[in-house]
């Protein structure tokens, strides 16, 4: 594995992943994550972030090739705070965002991080191709992707997907609040860094149950989208320049 030649021997990449009850998909998905970190050639390291599960399960040390770091959040606090906490513990110059229930393909990593390099962003959102999910859940993200596009202008045709690649400094810089992993593009955008987006795969359930409740979940990204409305407005644009400001 090559080192980052800023700061020998610590991480180009950190995935992050956030899980409540998916031991079923975690074996499967750190072989995978090891497959596609191959192909980058760069040494990485991999933080599962426990959500409070409650399931049984052996927690693995390392995959094959990388490091695996452990985060156990105190009490189950959601998907915005096991990506949060997640973040601000990373290593890696970018870092790499995906779901636990193996409906992200970890294939895609590399696809992603070409497009991100040729058009030299800070930020590469996946849009899901074919999502396989039911009816309801297509429509309803389909909806709350058009209002959200109208309204904050961020040029992102599916914020809801989890699959990101973004610079380690803008993570940390992104405020911690429920909700907040479906705004990374537009808080990006309003804080002056440059976003694009490529298509991924999407892929049924392996195991588990989903943890998303639609309606409940539309409630409280309306009442977020009006929040967010007025944040983005009120974002400071410039940043200090330094080796990861690109």
């Amino acid at each position: 594995m090559k080192d980052d030649p800023g700061n020998a021997g610590a991480p180009e990449f950190s995935v992050v992943v956030p899980f409540y009850n998916e031991s079923e998909n975690l074996p499967q998905l750190l072989s995978e994550i090891d497959r596609a970190l191959e192909k980058l050639g760069w040494r990485a390291e991999i933080l599962l972030v426990n959500d409070g599960s409650t399931d049984r399960f052996d927690r693995p040390s390392a995959s094959p090739h990388f490091s695996v770091r452990w985060l156990d959040l105190t009490v189950r606090s959601g998907q915005s705070a096991a990506i949060y906490y997640g973040m601000q513990e990373a290593a890696g110059r970018w870092i790499i965002l995906m779901d636990a229930d193996l409906q992200n393909d970890p294939a895609d990593i590399p696809a992603l991080w070409a497009h991100l390099e040729r058009e030299k962003l800070d930020l590469v959102t996946g849009f899901r191709v074919r999502r396989q999910d039911s009816w309801q859940r297509r429509w309803m993200s389909w909806v709350g992707n058009q209002v959200r596009a109208r309204l904050l202008a961020d040029c992102t045709r599916d914020s809801g997907c989890s699959l990101k690649i973004l610079r380690r400094e803008l993570a940390r810089r992104l405020p911690g609040w429920n909700g907040m992993h479906r705004f990374i593009p537009a808080l990006a955008q309003a804080m002056g860094y440059r976003t694009g987006e490529a298509p991924v795969h999407h892929r049924p359930r392996h195991a588990g149950v989903s943890k998303v409740r639609p309606w409940r979940r539309a409630v409280a990204a309306t009442i977020d989208l009006l929040g967010m409305i007025w944040l983005v407005r009120r974002q400071f644009r410039g940043r200090l320049r330094g080796p990861d400001s690109g």
